[in-house]
């Protein structure tokens, strides 16, 4: 349910993202900025979630405590304005992903030395998608009137649209990333019956493995 949850929330951010830059409206950015909240948040309860048992180390109140903070912080990015709604989201959305990463690291370093282990490259992929996303974004925000003025005249190309491809690399990032964490949770209940499949050859799915596995510590 969780990572049924994370997934659908990324598709559904990203449909949002397309209607706000399409109509550019206050109801479109909330479309693209409270799903990504949703998101982070729901991607920090599957890091803290891992355990064996199905009540979970923290039991129901982790849950409706994010559910919680996730209902306020929305609140407040829907109800501001300016550049305070700018700081609010960033800081609620930030403070959620820079945790996850955290969190995602710490599994990459524990399943990096273990034989034919698809989490390295899916780890490296998905970092280096959502940072090469940042560079973009930070690129097109810092220097938006050159890109879509200047260089085309300059160069006779045209806008790179650094900002989609912000768009696509860090929606790229996540899922990778958070197939890390449904590959972890696989190996947790499952051991070494968890595997990474890949559809059309390019795009990274956890499942398990035909067969009984043993736990994988």
């Amino acid at each position: 349910m969780r990572f049924r949850l994370a997934f659908g929330l990324v598709a559904f951010l990203g449909a949002g993202s397309v209607l706000f830059h399409a109509m550019l409206k206050w109801w479109g950015q909330m479309l693209d900025e409270v799903p990504m909240l949703w998101a982070a948040l729901t991607t920090t309860y599957i890091v803290l979630e891992n355990g064996p048992t199905s009540n979970g180390k923290y039991g129901p109140r982790l849950p409706w405590a994010l559910a919680a903070h996730a209902v306020m912080t929305s609140a407040l990015v829907a109800l501001s304005s300016g550049r305070w709604q700018f700081v609010l989201f960033h800081i609620s959305f930030g403070s959620a992903q820079l945790f996850s990463l955290y969190r995602v690291y710490l599994i990459y370093c524990r399943h990096r030395e273990r034989a034919n282990s698809p989490t390295p490259l899916l780890f490296k992929s998905g970092m280096g998608a959502y940072t090469f996303g940042i560079v973009c974004w930070q690129t097109d925000l810092l220097f938006c009137k050159f890109l879509s003025e200047t260089w085309p005249v300059l160069s006779g190309l045209p806008n790179p649209q650094l900002h989609a491809w912000w768009h696509l690399l860090v929606s790229t990032g996540f899922y990778c990333l958070i197939t890390v964490c449904c590959y972890d949770r696989l190996c947790t209940l499952h051991g070494d019956r968890a595997t990474v499949g890949w559809a059309g050859g390019i795009i990274p799915y956890a499942h398990l493995s035909e067969g009984k596995g043993k736990k994988v510590s």
